[in-house]
């Protein structure tokens, strides 16, 4: 268990639920709104989106599931250590229909696996493991059921799928209403895409400002800095 800044939240950050960039910035992203009273994290692993957004929003309640048992164990150790207030499940979010509280949420979040059936890794061993992965359809299809008439769907995905993403979403009656691109440099292609949409929201996309996590000179960029609450540099 380690404390992830100076006075704030705690985390068992072990060799498989590892405090990735990935769910850092879902988390930072997703934390950009008025307030949080009921959410739920799809395929949770660790905890680690409910730690980052109950310490914005520590009245709220937030419901997780995921498909592996031990990740179940480790987000509840996660909760207790932080009075995280939440119902977490072990269930396969393909079968959302025996997901928590429908039409209540008013935030879903997911960092799902990248590749899914028909869209292979490069990685060898990820491929072997894409039966397990969520595709556009099922996280939009559970996330839509999940979520109350204009609640919003954050995830974080690869920009390569944005395509099969938005069709999902559309067809799920959620409408893509915030995209923000991440990058490791000013000159790296994005590698990450941050989607917020809205359920039963009207089109119209606001595509923010590139996120760009590394100086030139190799050190994080000023934002980073802010996200990872990292001291300014002197």
């Amino acid at each position: 268990m380690r404390q992830l800044w100076p006075d704030g939240p705690v985390y068992t950050d072990d060799a498989v639920f590892k405090i990735t960039t990935d769910s850092v910035l879902l988390g930072h992203f997703a934390a950009r709104r008025e307030g949080v009273e009921l959410a739920m994290d799809i395929g949770c692993g660790g905890g680690l989106l409910s730690v980052l957004l109950h310490d914005r929003f520590p009245g709220g309640t937030y419901d997780s599931v995921d498909i592996r048992p031990e990740a179940v164990q480790v987000c509840r150790q996660n909760y207790r250590a932080n009075g995280i207030r939440g119902q977490i499940d072990c269930l396969d979010a393909r079968q959302y229909r025996t997901m928590g509280r429908p039409g209540e949420y008013d935030l879903v979040v997911c960092n799902p696996p990248y590749y899914y059936l028909g869209k292979t890794s490069p990685d060898g061993s990820r491929a072997a493991a894409r039966g397990d992965s969520l595709s556009p359809a099922q996280f939009s299809g559970a996330a839509s059921y999940l979520l109350r008439r204009g609640g919003s769907f954050c995830l974080v995905h690869k920009p390569e799928f944005l395509t099969d993403i938005f069709a999902a979403m559309r067809l799920a009656d959620i409408e893509p209403k915030r995209m923000r691109f991440a990058a490791h440099k000013s000159d790296s292609a994005p590698s990450l895409v941050l989607i917020e949409g809205r359920r039963g929201g009207r089109p119209g996309l606001e595509v923010q400002p590139m996120l760009i996590l590394v100086s030139a000179d190799g050190s994080p960029t000023a934002e980073a800095r802010q996200i990872y609450h990292m001291r300014a540099k002197t």
